[in-house]
């Protein structure tokens, strides 16, 4: 909520173009975390509304991988992992709009691991960037589980190597010591 004016402004600005210049609003609206979700849906509303400019709704995990369209045209068949707070996909694509979910998490979404993790080693949100960093920087110390993979699927597990680490941090703070 305090960033999304900030966000508007700076888009406008890095791509050099007024309201007047913008045909079509497009906003992500389901699935999703319905705080982030409610913050964009009403931004984009808003400023659709005020500069009287056609909003289109698009579903989020659509978003998430037609986002890599902007840069690049596809080439099928298009493999797309998406990696989101609530949501983790392996999905194909023969054609435009055609899905099929190869593979899902079947408990913590990645982002969401990241976040629970972060939240335990006390880092700001959102924690994935910042465990990433932490990640390429480190040494490794700990013994932790690799994630599950289904064996008659492309299905995954985060939640082991979550609990992992949540029970490492916990086992060290009852013991007074810091994880390095």
């Amino acid at each position: 909520v305090e960033k999304i004016t900030y966000v508007f402004e700076t888009a406008l600005k890095e791509a050099n173009v007024t309201p007047k210049d913008i045909d079509l609003v497009a906003v992500t609206t389901h699935p999703g975390l319905i705080g982030s979700l409610l913050v964009g849906i009403n931004a984009a509303k808003a400023f659709s509304l005020a500069h009287n400019i056609e909003l289109v709704e698009v579903d989020h995990i659509v978003g998430h991988i037609y986002a890599n369209y902007i840069e690049d045209d596809f080439h099928f068949p298009v493999l797309a992992l998406v990696v989101s707070g609530g949501h983790t996909e392996l999905v194909l694509m023969k054609e435009h709009y055609s899905f099929e979910i190869l593979g899902q998490t079947l408990d913590d979404a990645v982002g969401e691991a990241y976040d629970k993790v972060g939240r335990v080693m006390n880092l700001e949100y959102p924690a994935g960037p910042k465990l990433d960093n932490l990640a390429l920087s480190g040494k490794p110390s700990y013994k932790l589980p690799l994630v599950y993979m289904d064996k008659d699927s492309y299905d995954f597990s985060l939640s082991g190597l979550k609990s992992a680490v949540l029970n490492l941090s916990n086992k060290a703070k009852m013991k007074g010591e810091e994880l390095v």
